[in-house]
């Protein structure tokens, strides 16, 4: 009989693709080896992330769909995805998803007592999909991706680990296992079997959790469609198909996926497995050193790319190890797409072909209690098309983020607003750099908290933003020296009946601005301290003019 040699991939739904991309090549630092489309529905990414050549038994894939329903874990599901890290890289997990606000259950022990057990870590991805980091000797012997920035080999993901299935009732299916693939049983432990094939290390562990009446499961983000093992070659794969035809299930015909051969079926429990081969590997149609940076299409696509790149929204891979260097010796090893910069944040590139707001970054600054989700549809509707770079504060009030300090409702922490600002100030220059952005294309867009440090940039570093849109602002101080904003454009939208920015700290920022010589559309508002539909339309048509006159005056 011709066996299975491990995991080859782990294929699972997402919903934002660009947040899948931050996670995965960012956070865990795995890198993105291919950027392609689902070969059944082109109009949608296929994702792969893995070491740094997508070993087999490193490959973890994805099809994202912006908006996809979460689904639900459940019987006849993999349930559980788990990579292996070396024991030594605990310490250096757990203060990573701290860093990154991600929360965990563990470091927990499991196994049998001594040297062969694990210590394991678990944690959801942002479409809530299970995941474990399982510590274990073992991983060494399976190769890693190094040059992840901020993550040293020694810290590094090792490949999978295991994937964990739930079944109602898990006789059939572990005769599959063993008798069709190969597998053999390796340990006990309550309601769950351990199965292993090859040599039985990491990325060769199937566990089987048998959980009874448990609610069967709803695929949807944050769930696994298949999970695929690996094969040697054509002519294995061919022999295992007949093994798998000869058990009574109905596997399909060899689909040639480019990068490895496929037969897909449905395991007794209602898992969907994949058989795939090694070869031929994701250097086929790109270098080794270029690997995910642009998007692969199959032959029978490659006739439609401009459609299919018009439909796909645009991602970004994090910045590399150079390039995250850039603060090293300012805010320390901020050291992911999420963080490099210093700060956590989103970065969205501009549509193409979007001419008038092609060239514009909108810098989006939340208010107290935000994050870098909080104003990308205001950015949406303020100006379509135009690239947005979203920060989140790093100061906590009460859990709350905010750019900078303050000692009480409307009195702020000059100090921390000061070292907020320039820090923020850097920010915006390294991502200039990172992002390549034009750097006279900067247009600031807060609201309350992140328009006072708007307002802040503006008056400590001329000439850094091109035009401020500012909702709800407050004067974040006085400058003693006024400094010099002649060609700068900014609109402040304020509320008559705001109790938290008062209208006449509205009126006194329009004017010390206007002193400084920038040019300012004061908007009023009728309502109290919010951002209303109005007075968005009123910034997008000022925004929409101010870009127009700028291009016609090129």
């Amino acid at each position: 009989m011709t066996n299975v040699q491990g995991i080859h991939h782990v294929t699972a739904i997402a919903g934002d693709p660009q947040r899948n991309v931050d996670f995965y090549a960012g956070l865990l630092g795995l890198r993105l080896v291919k950027r392609t489309v689902n070969f059944d529905d082109p109009q949608t990414y296929h994702l792969y992330y893995g070491d740094e050549v997508g070993t087999p038994g490193s490959i973890m894939t994805f099809f994202p769909w912006p908006g996809a329903r979460r689904g639900r874990a459940g019987t006849g599901q993999v349930a559980v995805t788990s990579f292996a890290i070396l024991p030594g890289a605990v310490g250096f997990w757990l203060q990573r998803l701290v860093r990154h606000g991600v929360r965990y259950q563990g470091p927990a022990k499991r196994g049998p007592a001594g040297d062969a057990s694990e210590q394991v870590i678990a944690f959801a991805d942002p479409d809530g999909l299970p995941l474990e980091l399982v510590a274990t000797a073992a991983a060494e012997s399976r190769p890693a991706w190094a040059d992840a920035p901020g993550i040293a080999r020694d810290h590094a993901i090792h490949g999978f680990h295991a994937v964990s299935l739930w079944l109602s009732d898990s006789a059939a299916s572990e005769k599959i296992l063993i008798d069709t693939l190969g597998l053999r049983q390796l340990s006990e432990d309550g309601s769950t079997r351990r199965f292993v094939a090859g040599d039985g290390g990491p990325g060769t562990i199937v566990d089987i959790r048998t959980v009874g009446d448990f609610p069967r499961g709803v695929g949807g983000a944050g769930t696994v469609h298949h999970v695929a093992f690996r094969v040697p070659d054509d002519d294995a794969e061919l022999q295992i198909r007949a093994q798998v035809s000869k058990a009574g299930l109905h596997p399909t015909a060899v689909i040639d996926r480019n990068y490895f051969h496929s037969v897909y079926f449905r395991e007794p429990g209602g898992v969907l497995f994949e058989l795939a081969t090694n070869p031929p590997g994701f250097i086929v149609d790109e270098p080794k050193e270029s690997l995910g940076q642009a998007l692969k299409l199959p032959p029978q696509y490659e006739p439609h790319r401009a459609e299919i790149e018009a439909v796909l929204p645009p991602i970004h891979v994090g910045v590399d190890a150079a390039t995250a260097s850039i603060f090293a010796e300012t805010t320390g090893p901020e050291d992911v797409s999420g963080d490099a910069l210093g700060f956590v944040h989103r970065y969205v590139p501009p549509n193409a072909g979007v001419e008038l707001a092609g060239g514009t970054t909108l810098l989006l600054l939340h208010g107290t209690g935000g994050d870098e989700e909080d104003l990308l549809p205001v950015g949406r509707e303020l100006l379509p098309g135009a690239g947005m770079l979203s920060p989140r504060g790093k100061v906590l009030e009460r859990g709350a983020p905010r750019f900078f300090r303050r000692l009480a409702e409307g009195v702020f922490d000059q100090e921390d607003l000061a070292h907020r600002t320039e820090e923020l100030a850097t920010f915006i220059e390294a991502a200039v750099v990172t992002y390549r952005l034009e750097s006279d294309g900067i247009v600031a867009v807060g609201f309350s908290n992140g328009a006072n440090i708007a307002a802040s940039v503006l008056l400590r570093r001329p000439g850094l933003l091109r035009a401020a849109v500012l909702f709800s602002p407050m004067v974040p101080f006085e400058p003693e020296t006024l400094p010099q904003l002649t060609g700068t454009s900014v609109f402040i939208g304020a509320g008559r009946r705001d109790p938290i920015a008062p209208p006449d700290q509205a009126e006194r920022l329009a004017a010390i601005l206007r002193q400084a010589g920038a040019e300012v559309t004061l908007h009023w508002d009728p309502g109290a301290h919010t951002l209303t539909g109005a007075e968005l339309a009123a910034a997008h048509e000022w925004l929409t003019r101010c870009i127009t006159n700028s291009a016609e005056n090129v």
